[in-house]
């Protein structure tokens, strides 16, 4: 980082932890042809600026049981700054949302809801969304196939 701007050696890292967060600064290191210290120095600025939020193991939802994934979108009956943050609030307490956007248009949010089966899915939409004080309207689709999820971000 120079002058509090990124460089390219910067960005490379960034690139190299993207495609796998399990590699060591040794290994960054050799990929940016840096030594280990240094670089070990520039993951940690990374972090701390925040430009690395976290590091995370992405999980086979099949292989542990959640292979249904719907994207639900939620409007609510009132839209101001408090019932918006209130929603906020109640889905980040739940488990069962990968994924909470709150968008422009029609809907308020989008969800990323997964489940065990899609009667799961159903009981969770009436016990805990629909069950919320000011949601006026949900629509469900079930994805029929993840073709991409969570790719790295373009540097």
């Amino acid at each position: 980082m120079i002058n509090g701007r990124l460089d390219d050696t910067d960005f490379r890292i960034l690139e190299l932890l993207q495609q796998d967060g399990r590699m060591d600064a040794a290994q960054v290191a050799s990929l940016v042809h840096k030594s280990p210290t240094p670089v070990r120095q520039r993951i940690r600025k990374l972090q701390e600026d925040g430009y690395i939020k976290t590091f995370a193991a992405i999980l086979d939802r099949e292989k542990i049981g959640r292979p249904v994934l719907v994207v639900t979108h939620v409007q609510l009956e009132k839209q101001t700054t408090p019932l918006l943050n209130e929603f906020e609030q109640w889905v980040l307490a739940m488990a069962e949302v990968q994924c909470c956007l709150h968008v422009s248009g029609e809907w308020n949010f989008i969800l990323h809801i997964t489940a065990a089966t899609p009667q799961a899915y159903f009981q969770f939409l009436m016990e805990k969304i629909n069950s919320l004080p000011n949601v006026a309207h949900t629509d469900s689709c079930f994805v029929m196939k993840e073709c991409k999820s969570g790719g790295p971000l373009v540097l």
